[in-house]
């Protein structure tokens, strides 16, 4: 006879009491499943903007959540947001300010061995914990692979590359500028560290990879955390006949590639959920989408981080906001909306809370967001950092400043009412200096206990408030 999971969870909970850490035994522990999309802008989902695609999947699951309209996440490029959302640290405590930018800085990409991540510190407490899809912190070091960094099962790749490798009749597939015009994935899909090659839609297969470590999980005798880390939306714009079928009433092919890879995306959000409905875990499990950081500039006017100025690379809001949903588990419901700025690391503070490990949340640099939420007088943070190199940005109420250098020399302040202004079109450094004074010696005392980047990055252009600056990544 088929035990429902929630009986099985409360019996682990019961057995777990003479074992687990005390944390862990005083409270009911929930499942957690984290859905992490890669570069998907704030525009990009129908439930937070009008456009020529839907995304069903992620509404209903917004109807179903705590929408979190202030989101952000801890850098504009993906390697450094993650190690920031795996961790619950501001990355710059340990020197991971940037993507890879050069062969040396490979050694470097990894998580120092010192720094705990979330599955670590949950599988250490019981969880079955897995990661599907995308990691993006594994170096050359030793240790780095997620399998050793606190995930019991592992399917996925290091970083990127193609969506189809054997392309059908119908199937469309796009290059923007720069991007290899081969198609692989040499960047080292594996299953449980060893290599293994797919021929299928990579979206597909991680739904799929996702829905069978939900069915081994509901036959394990403890809860489970899951990182579904899709590489959806990501370049290069890849995307079968039955998703391209779909959006055929875009036009431009390079949208309608794009629209079609978030359809895919939407679905998979859709079966994840379904399942865990139809396996009675639903209601026990606390679930959280967001995406890594802001869509990309190479593809702007395809993707879309409106109503917000600024994109992936760079430190406007448009970098480094992002779609952003918990979904409660039944009797810790939140309210529909919650307009206080948040971050990322906020994530890990509210997995470690639905665990019951609230005494490791001090560990960290976020918050449980699960009594913020009920709170309406406590705002979670005093100010948000971000640190890309010698960039920087700070948010400290409604303001917001941001100082980078400029391609002829010298530096520049830029700040910001998002309130008045949440698009960054108005630099009122010129007229607020005291403001600005104050803000970037509260960053500085904030940066003073962080290590130097470990990493070169790389520098592009971009413009802020008309500007144009350099921005590290």
């Amino acid at each position: 006879m088929r035990i429902p999971g929630s009986l099985k969870r409360l019996a682990v909970t019961v057995a777990l009491c003479c074992s687990a850490p005390p944390a862990l035994a005083e409270t009911r522990s929930s499942n957690i499943v984290l859905i992490i999309a890669d570069d998907l802008g704030v525009g990009d989902v129908r439930y937070l903007r009008s456009g020529p695609f839907a995304t069903p999947n992620l509404d209903r699951l917004s109807r179903e959540s705590t929408l979190f309209t202030n989101a952000y996440v801890t850098a504009a490029v993906c390697s450094p947001s993650r190690a920031g959302l795996h961790t619950g640290r501001y990355q710059a405590r340990f020197g991971h300010d940037f993507n890879p930018g050069s062969a040396s800085d490979q050694a470097e990409m990894s998580l120092p061995p010192g720094v705990p991540t979330i599955a670590g510190r949950l599988q250490r407490a019981g969880y079955f914990t897995g990661l599907i899809g995308k990691w993006h912190l594994e170096g050359r070091r030793a240790g780095a692979s997620p399998l050793e960094r606190g995930f019991e099962h592992y399917f996925g790749f290091a970083s990127g590359g193609s969506y189809i490798l054997n392309p059908k009749e119908g199937d469309l597939l796009l290059r923007t500028e720069g991007e290899p015009l081969e198609r692989t994935r040499s960047q080292g899909f594996s299953r449980m560290g060893s290599p293994v090659e797919i021929d299928d839609y990579k979206t597909d297969v991680l739904n799929q990879e996702a829905l069978s470590f939900l069915a081994r999980a509901d036959s394990e005798d403890r809860p489970f955390f899951l990182v579904l880390a899709h590489h959806a939306p990501h370049v290069p714009l890849e995307a079968t006949k039955a998703y391209v079928d779909r959006v055929a009433h875009i036009a431009d092919p390079r949208l309608r590639a794009y629209a079609a890879m978030v359809t895919a995306l939407d679905d998979s959000v859709g079966a994840v959920l379904d399942d865990l409905g139809r396996r009675g875990l639903k209601e026990e499990t606390l679930i959280i989408f967001l995406s890594d950081n802001g869509c990309p500039p190479y593809i702007a006017g395809v993707c879309s981080n409106a109503p917000f100025s600024g994109h992936k690379r760079d430190l406007g809001e448009g970098g480094i906001r992002s779609p952003f949903l918990i979904r409660w588990p039944k009797g810790a419901e939140g309210p529909r909306v919650y307009s206080k700025p948040v971050i990322s690391l906020d994530l890990a503070g509210t997995i470690l809370g639905a665990a019951g490990l609230q005494d490791q949340i001090r560990d960290i640099d976020g918050v449980d967001l699960s009594s913020h939420v009920k709170a309406s007088g406590i705002t979670p943070h005093e100010a948000l950092y971000w640190r890309a190199g010698t960039d920087l940005a700070i948010r400290k109420g409604d303001w917001k400043l941001i100082q980078v250098d400029l391609p002829q020399g010298g530096r520049q302040s830029f700040l910001f009412d998002l309130k008045r202004d949440p698009g960054e079109t108005r630099n009122l450094a010129p007229v607020h200096s005291r403001k600005v004074s104050e803000l970037e010696a509260t960053w500085r005392r904030w940066n003073e206990g962080n290590t130097p980047s470990r990493m070169q990055g790389r520098v592009t252009t971009t413009r802020i408030a008309g500007v144009e600056v350099l921005a590290r990544y």
